[in-house]
């Protein structure tokens, strides 16, 4: 039965995309939005939390998710393509431990119906384009320059979530994912001067 939901699902978001001109990216992200707008407007009235509350958290949930698919991806891309081994032995860090994020925050929207989407978000699906074009010590510069800036903002996401969550569940995660995203941020910064000093 999972598996023709999700095959049913699937196929709901390719026919969403045709018709209305939007990219599978696009079509994951406005039915995730969708999803949760529904959510949000039924369990207010029973809920603990307020609409505005509830519709905070599902689009923290989602951003969050799409985050980790990029460093994933990127962590990826970094072992395949990145010319300096410090620079590939940090993707693969960055692919372990995105992944593991990325599985803890699908759990904890699963358990609270919170719809994620399967595919990043248009604009984070162009920052993992814009760097795959790179190539030779390009790359690694690249990556960890645009690596550095989406640990910036990722971590701005997680801090000001932590004041506006409502889902304990998803304060939890954050809680203990923001020391790790400043870790990253401070040793992607360092590993950008060291390399982007390279001719």
């Amino acid at each position: 039965m999972k598996k023709q939901l999700n095959w049913f699902f699937s196929l709901l978001l390719l026919v969403s995309s045709i018709i209305g001109g939007f990219s599978p990216a696009q079509a994951q992200t406005k039915q995730a939005e969708k999803l949760n707008k529904k959510r949000s407007k039924n369990l207010a009235p029973n809920s603990t939390y307020t609409k505005e509350q509830l519709k905070y958290d599902s689009e923290f949930a989602v951003a969050a998710a799409s985050a980790n698919m990029l460093e994933v991806s990127l962590g990826k891309l970094a072992q395949q393509k990145a010319i300096e081994l410090e620079v590939k032995e940090w993707g693969k860090k960055m692919n372990q431990e995105h992944s593991e994020a990325g599985t803890k925050l699908e759990a904890i929207a699963s358990r609270n119906s919170i719809a994620l989407p399967t595919m990043m978000s248009p604009e984070d699906r162009a920052t993992y384009d814009d760097i795959d074009d790179r190539k030779y010590l390009g790359f690694d510069k690249k990556y960890l320059r645009d690596l550095k800036a989406l640990h910036q903002r990722t971590v701005k996401r997680y801090a000001e979530a932590t004041t506006k969550l409502a889902n304990p569940e998803l304060l939890a995660y954050v809680t203990e994912m923001l020391p790790i995203l400043r870790a990253h941020e401070s040793q992607t910064a360092v590993l950008f001067e060291q390399v982007n000093a390279l001719k």
